[in-house]
């Protein structure tokens, strides 16, 4: 036993003597080993998340047109290029007494295009079991309440403000931005909920200029006036430097035209039961002119693609491990063929078989084990670092 742990630790010696060596081994060793277990843990994270953020929403109706882009707008908050739809389409939906319907409206954003907001009606956040963590739920036309994280990375607090983004620089017909203010910040979640700006969907209609409010002629900059006659006063809304909603002139607010006209991207439907998923979703897509789809389904077609291409990419990792293991041969036969000198002087003076054994092993298990801890580590390190991709990208 003595000489066993006397080889090992000469072994040793060895391997930290021929550092170039030992690393070349143990980083082919790394990716070998990092790269599928990155690549299953990654992608087993994100399958169990889209999974779970999928049935939490059990169908979406929207204008016709690409199914992906529908439902993944309404689940991630990402603008798609669908075309919006209205409010008859989210009126024709709740007269359905066994289906809950929420219309949601995602086209703007805040803080240099870094949060969307999502406007939303106000059963959505009962819906999906969210929560103030302090402040309270948007009340009020222009409340805001932040995702936890947004809440964070901008440190906003119920009491600060904040400016939705200018869309149209240029245009002198779009609203200029809305300063909205924060009411709440909600619990975490660790989904996407916990990376945008929530409002009532009326605050979406002030975005876009379909709800407006009176200001008093008299009070009215003269420099914000492009025309003025004994009746009517005609102010472009971009000249000033923003829109507020303040409790002045809260009351003023309202829509020109027919409400069911209002634009919204979409409406989430919460059926009661099996029966009435089906029944709703089958009426909306056999009338042709919107589409229902539901989340869940089109998350198991993705992750059917994305396993068969996975398959290749297994193959061409095999491949990977094979060279892997000819490469580390080759280097442990080289290695060997270099000390035979000293092995066989060891050997004249009495060493056993299995201690030269010992010793010419110990710096392959070592770079191994060196190779199996950096790659398990990366592996993991991929994952903290991608696991919130989605909600970024």
């Amino acid at each position: 036993m003595t000489a066993l742990l006397g080889a090992f630790r000469l072994g040793l010696l060895y391997a930290l003597r021929h550092r170039a060596q030992t690393l070349v081994v143990a980083v082919c060793i790394a990716a070998t080993v990092g790269l599928p277990v990155a690549a299953e843990l990654v992608l087993g994270h994100y399958e169990r998340q889209l999974g779970k953020r999928a049935d939490s929403i059990p169908l979406v109706a929207g204008s016709k047109g690409s199914r992906f882009d529908l439902a993944f707008s309404a689940l991630y908050f990402k603008e798609q290029p669908i075309e919006p739809v209205t409010m008859r389409l989210y009126n024709e939906i709740a007269e359905d007494p066994n289906v809950t319907a929420v219309p949601f409206h995602l086209r703007f954003t805040a803080k240099n295009e870094n949060v969307p907001i999502v406007a939303v009606g106000a059963d959505y956040f009962a819906l999906r079991g969210l929560a103030p963590e302090s402040g309270t739920l948007p009340l009020m036309l222009g409340d805001a309440v932040l995702g936890a994280k947004a809440a964070a990375e901008f440190g906003l607090k119920p009491g600060d403000s904040l400016f939705s983004d200018q869309r149209e620089l240029y245009d002198l017909s779009v609203p200029p931005p809305l300063k909205m203010r924060v009411v709440g910040v909600l619990a975490p979640t660790a989904s996407a909920d916990d990376h945008a700006v929530f409002t009532g969907i009326e605050t979406a209609w002030v975005l876009e200029g379909e709800y407006h409010g009176h200001a008093d002629s008299e009070t009215i900059d003269d420099s914000l006036v492009m025309a003025r006659t004994a009746d009517h006063v005609a102010v472009s809304p971009s000249m000033a430097e923003y829109n507020e909603i303040t409790d002045d002139n809260i009351a003023t607010f309202h829509a020109h035209g027919d409400p069911s006209a209002l634009p919204i991207t979409g409406v989430l439907i919460f059926p009661d039961d099996t029966k009435a998923h089906t029944l709703v979703k089958a009426r909306i897509n056999n009338k042709g002119e919107y589409q229902a789809v539901d989340p869940g389904e089109l998350v198991g077609e993705l992750f059917e693609v994305i396993f068969r291409v996975k398959v290749v990419f297994d193959w061409l990792i095999a491949m990977m491990a094979a060279v892997t293991v000819l490469l580390i041969t080759l280097v442990s036969l080289l290695a060997t063929r270099l000390r035979a000198d000293e092995l066989a002087t060891l050997s004249r003076i009495g060493a056993s078989r299995a201690y030269l054994v010992t010793l010419v092993s110990v710096q392959l298990v070592i770079s191994i084990s060196l190779g199996v801890i950096i790659g398990l580590v990366a592996a993991f390190a991929a994952l903290t670092l991608l696991k919130d991709l989605i909600y970024t990208m």
